[in-house]
Protein backbone atom coordinates (compact mmCIF):
# COMPACT_ATOMS: atom_id res chain seq x y z
CA UNK A 1 0.00 0.00 0.00
CA UNK A 2 1.42 3.36 -1.14
CA UNK A 3 1.39 6.08 1.47
CA UNK A 4 1.07 9.93 0.41
CA UNK A 5 3.58 12.33 1.98
CA UNK A 6 2.56 15.85 1.03
CA UNK A 7 6.22 16.98 2.32
CA UNK A 8 8.69 15.49 4.34
CA UNK A 9 8.80 17.97 7.40
CA UNK A 10 5.36 19.89 8.98
CA UNK A 11 5.10 23.45 8.89
CA UNK A 12 7.32 25.58 10.97
CA UNK A 13 5.29 28.26 12.67
CA UNK A 14 5.67 31.80 11.58
CA UNK A 15 5.45 34.93 13.94
CA UNK A 16 1.95 36.42 13.46
CA UNK A 17 1.66 38.89 9.82
CA UNK A 18 -0.34 42.05 11.30
CA UNK A 19 -1.41 44.87 9.54
CA UNK A 20 -2.72 48.12 11.84
CA UNK A 21 -4.13 50.55 8.96
CA UNK A 22 -4.94 54.10 10.13
CA UNK A 23 -8.00 55.57 8.12
CA UNK A 24 -8.54 52.98 5.80
CA UNK A 25 -10.15 53.65 2.26
CA UNK A 26 -13.67 52.56 1.78
CA UNK A 27 -14.02 49.40 -0.25
CA UNK A 28 -10.13 49.35 -0.60
CA UNK A 29 -8.43 45.71 -0.15
CA UNK A 30 -5.29 45.76 2.30
CA UNK A 31 -2.98 43.17 2.05
CA UNK A 32 -2.04 40.77 5.62
CA UNK A 33 -0.44 38.36 3.79
CA UNK A 34 0.98 37.45 0.46
CA UNK A 35 3.48 34.31 0.57
CA UNK A 36 4.00 30.68 -0.85
CA UNK A 37 3.60 27.50 1.18
CA UNK A 38 1.20 28.07 3.74
CA UNK A 39 -1.09 26.70 6.18
CA UNK A 40 -3.60 29.47 7.60
CA UNK A 41 -3.82 28.78 11.14
CA UNK A 42 -6.61 32.08 12.04
CA UNK A 43 -7.51 35.12 10.41
CA UNK A 44 -9.04 38.16 12.47
CA UNK A 45 -9.57 41.11 11.61
CA UNK A 46 -11.11 44.13 14.01
CA UNK A 47 -12.17 47.50 13.53
CA UNK A 48 -12.34 50.71 15.46
CA UNK A 49 -15.07 53.00 15.19
CA UNK A 50 -16.57 55.86 16.81
CA UNK A 51 -20.02 57.14 15.30
CA UNK A 52 -21.09 55.58 11.86
CA UNK A 53 -21.09 51.89 11.90
CA UNK A 54 -19.23 50.48 8.66
CA UNK A 55 -20.63 47.23 7.07
CA UNK A 56 -19.05 44.43 6.21
CA UNK A 57 -15.72 43.76 7.26
CA UNK A 58 -14.50 41.20 4.72
CA UNK A 59 -11.58 39.18 4.87
CA UNK A 60 -10.58 37.86 1.09
CA UNK A 61 -8.62 34.90 0.97
CA UNK A 62 -7.09 33.95 -2.38
CA UNK A 63 -5.36 30.13 -2.34
CA UNK A 64 -3.58 28.42 -5.24
CA UNK A 65 -6.11 31.27 -7.82
CA UNK A 66 -9.80 30.63 -5.60
CA UNK A 67 -11.15 33.49 -4.25
CA UNK A 68 -12.55 32.57 -0.38
CA UNK A 69 -14.16 35.61 1.17
CA UNK A 70 -15.46 35.68 4.90
CA UNK A 71 -17.60 38.31 6.09
CA UNK A 72 -19.34 40.13 8.91
CA UNK A 73 -22.75 42.67 8.42
CA UNK A 74 -22.62 45.44 11.32
CA UNK A 75 -19.21 44.58 13.23
CA UNK A 76 -19.08 45.60 16.79
CA UNK A 77 -16.63 48.10 17.30
CA UNK A 78 -13.32 46.66 19.05
CA UNK A 79 -14.63 43.23 18.78
CA UNK A 80 -12.10 40.69 17.18
CA UNK A 81 -13.76 38.35 14.21
CA UNK A 82 -12.81 34.91 13.67
CA UNK A 83 -12.79 33.41 9.90
CA UNK A 84 -14.83 30.13 10.13
CA UNK A 85 -15.70 27.44 7.10
CA UNK A 86 -19.71 26.96 6.43
CA UNK A 87 -19.89 24.29 4.37
CA UNK A 88 -23.27 24.61 3.21
CA UNK A 89 -22.24 28.08 1.57
CA UNK A 90 -20.65 28.87 -1.34
CA UNK A 91 -16.75 30.55 -1.47
CA UNK A 92 -17.77 34.18 -1.28
CA UNK A 93 -20.40 33.67 1.52
CA UNK A 94 -18.03 32.69 5.01
CA UNK A 95 -18.48 33.82 7.77
CA UNK A 96 -16.71 36.12 10.12
CA UNK A 97 -17.66 35.51 13.59
CA UNK A 98 -17.26 37.22 17.03
CA UNK A 99 -14.32 35.25 18.36
CA UNK A 100 -14.64 32.64 21.02
CA UNK A 101 -11.40 32.21 21.88
CA UNK A 102 -11.06 28.65 19.87
CA UNK A 103 -10.90 27.63 16.16
CA UNK A 104 -13.68 24.69 16.20
CA UNK A 105 -13.67 21.75 14.88
CA UNK A 106 -10.00 22.04 13.01
CA UNK A 107 -6.45 22.32 13.90
CA UNK A 108 -5.65 24.85 11.24
CA UNK A 109 -7.93 27.29 8.41
CA UNK A 110 -6.45 26.12 5.43
CA UNK A 111 -3.28 25.76 3.52
CA UNK A 112 -1.94 25.99 -0.39
CA UNK A 113 0.97 26.64 -2.53
CA UNK A 114 0.15 30.40 -3.32
CA UNK A 115 -1.49 31.99 -0.18
CA UNK A 116 -2.60 35.98 0.32
CA UNK A 117 -5.25 37.30 2.55
CA UNK A 118 -6.70 41.01 2.56
CA UNK A 119 -9.06 42.92 4.59
CA UNK A 120 -11.21 45.57 3.66
CA UNK A 121 -14.24 47.66 5.60
CA UNK A 122 -17.25 49.47 3.81
CA UNK A 123 -18.84 52.72 5.25
CA UNK A 124 -21.41 55.20 4.43
CA UNK A 125 -20.18 58.69 6.14
CA UNK A 126 -17.55 58.29 9.18
CA UNK A 127 -14.26 56.92 8.61
CA UNK A 128 -13.55 53.87 11.01
CA UNK A 129 -9.77 54.26 12.57
CA UNK A 130 -8.04 51.38 12.73
CA UNK A 131 -8.58 48.32 10.79
CA UNK A 132 -6.62 45.55 11.90
CA UNK A 133 -5.86 41.78 11.20
CA UNK A 134 -3.61 39.48 12.34
CA UNK A 135 -3.05 36.13 10.27
CA UNK A 136 -1.48 33.46 12.31
CA UNK A 137 0.14 30.96 10.07
CA UNK A 138 3.08 28.43 8.95
CA UNK A 139 5.57 27.65 6.47
CA UNK A 140 6.84 24.51 4.82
Amino acid sequence: MAVYHARKYPPKHQPDAVLSQANPVSATWYPVLDAKNVRIISIVPTITWAVTQPTPLEAKLTIDGNVIVFAVGNPVSTIPYSAHWWEHLNETQQNLGALSGFTPYRAFLVEGRSVKVEVRITWAVTQPDPLECRVKHARW
